[in-house]
């Protein structure tokens, strides 16, 4: 698949479909590699503050393009076969297309809490495999204990390792850490598991298709979202009116 660049940030044209084939097909050749949700925030932050962000996303196997603006920029461009991708929704579908299947699923990240409710609700709707799943402590990163964690997750023998670390937080760590795996696909997914599980509710599908997911987690989660979006939002308006502008965009 081909990608399209903002701010030097890369973005894979791709859709629901066919970046969830590539995704199974990368999982069945054994090797290892990662997949990042990148939404306008992680986007603007890598480009503002951080860039071993922006080498974790540009190196990842698929940068998937999460949020409606982000794919809507694209096509103004002339981008083809792409289409938003968020996270809640490759995870499920890949959830219903190795339902039933030999392929084995590992879950990293959140609560030992939320960890239990995604498992029971997950074998209450697919018939996945479910290798493994594991809680690190917050705030205690370090190399000894990514190594207890890659450890965990070699032992499991899963393929497909599911990371819900924090949005910019675990595309460095999956970055840091692919490459130990002995097999294994990692994705980042953010918040999935807990739209998953209804812990936090998902936007209704018009706000979705409008773009304005966004506001609705706001209103959800105030107090954590206002100092996330008032600090990447504009500039990615911003962003978006140059490479709109631009004769050309950087595709590869």
């Amino acid at each position: 698949m081909e990608n399209f660049y903002i701010k030097d940030i890369k973005i894979t044209c791709c859709n629901l479909e066919s970046s969830s084939e590539v995704a199974i097909s990368q999982v069945k050749s054994g090797n290892t590699n990662y997949i990042c949700v990148t939404d306008a925030g992680n986007l603007v932050n890598a480009h503002r503050k951080s860039p071993e962000l922006k080498e974790a996303i540009n190196n990842s196997f698929i940068s998937l393009p999460d949020g409606r603006p982000i794919s809507m920029l694209a096509k103004l461009k002339g981008v083809k076969d792409i289409e938003r991708v968020a996270g809640p929704d490759f995870m499920e579908e890949l959830f219903r297309k190795t339902s039933g299947t030999e392929i084995k699923h590992f879950f990293l990240g959140d609560t030992d809490e939320i960890l239990k409710s995604l498992t029971e609700k997950i074998s209450g709707k697919y018939n996945l495999k479910i290798a493994g799943t594991y809680s690190p402590e917050f705030g205690k990163a370090n190399e000894s204990s990514d190594n207890e964690i890659v450890r965990r997750i070699n032992d499991s023998g899963t393929d497909i390792i599911w990371v819900s670390l924090g949005g910019g937080k675990q595309e460095i760590w999956m970055k840091n850490n692919y490459l130990k795996l002995n097999k294994g696909l990692m994705i980042g997914v953010g918040a999935a598991f807990r739209f998953f599980t209804g812990d936090i509710k998902r936007a209704p599908v018009i706000f979705q298709e409008l773009g304005f997911e966004w506001f609705f987690r706001l209103i959800q989660q105030p107090g954590r979202m206002l100092k996330r979006y008032s600090s990447t939002l504009p500039f990615f308006l911003i962003y978006s009116a140059e490479e709109f502008f631009k004769t050309n965009s950087k595709q590869t």
